[in-house]
């Protein structure tokens, strides 16, 4: 069988800021594929454009995460609709997100939207996150959750947008996850350590014995103790360095 190649698309105009941003959501990609948090040609990146705060970056339909370049991204208005028409459309669901998530949070830079497989599970509890690993006691304040819908009306997108509220991790039940960062960085970590934190609960609740579930109060305690050490930046830059080292060796097409 023919190996049918990704679809070519225009050439890139933009500013050094913009392709700067294109360069570290297509490492996002990459490193999101690396480590086995893809889902065929779904789920979602997105990136605002850093001298451009309403404009937003996406990647095509049917791509999938280890074809993503710097150059493929699609340039989108506030609305989530693409600016170049000769551009295919992103992936479905991608416009509403940005639209709802940066529109409301102009804080936030990227968000991931996944199905990593252990997230997804947790996300089928009634008890969701549990404390029961290091990584959710890290992430748990972060946390939110929404209930599944299919349809993505206005009903849906004003509930949306008040559940997240002013956090940084929605999961929606039965489905999947959103995760907000600032940079890619921070949106990689919290997404890498959330997908942890619900892999080790899945095996501490299939061992067959009573758990051990951090009290709250600990919870809070360890929480500020994480936040106000001056040893390790939950902000992913020290890992996302590396990550980019890597590619650079592996994958240096990202930046093309």
């Amino acid at each position: 069988m023919a190996v049918i190649p990704a679809p070519q698309l225009p050439s890139v105009s933009c500013s050094p800021a913009e392709w700067d941003t294109r360069c570290e959501q297509a490492a996002l990609y990459r490193v999101l594929d690396h480590y086995g948090m893809s889902d065929l040609a779904n789920q979602v990146v997105g990136a605002r454009i850093k001298d451009k705060p309403d404009q937003y970056l996406l990647h095509q339909y049917g791509m999938f995460y280890e074809e993503v370049t710097a150059s493929s991204l699609i340039r989108t208005g506030s609305d989530g609709q693409p600016l170049d028409p000769q551009m295919p459309p992103p992936v479905d669901g991608a416009q509403n997100l940005a639209k709802w998530i940066f529109g409301a949070r102009p804080e936030v830079n990227f968000f991931i939207h996944g199905h990593c497989e252990d997230v997804m599970a947790v996300s089928g509890t009634k008890q969701g996150l549990q404390a029961v690993s290091q990584a959710a006691v890290y992430l748990m304040h972060l946390v939110t959750y929404i209930d599944y819908e299919f349809f993505e009306d206005e009903e849906y997108a004003e509930k949306f947008q008040k559940t997240l509220g002013s956090k940084d991790i929605m999961i929606t039940r039965n489905h999947g996850y959103y995760v907000l960062g600032r940079s890619a960085s921070e949106a990689f970590f919290r997404t890498y350590y959330m997908r942890q934190a619900c892999a080790v609960q899945i095996k501490v609740l299939s061992m067959g014995v009573e758990p051990h579930v951090i009290d709250p109060q600990e919870v809070a305690r360890f929480q500020d103790q994480m936040y106000e050490s001056p040893h390790y930046n939950y902000d992913g830059s020290t890992e996302w360095a590396a990550l980019l080292r890597k590619l650079g060796r592996e994958q240096p097409d990202y930046k093309t």
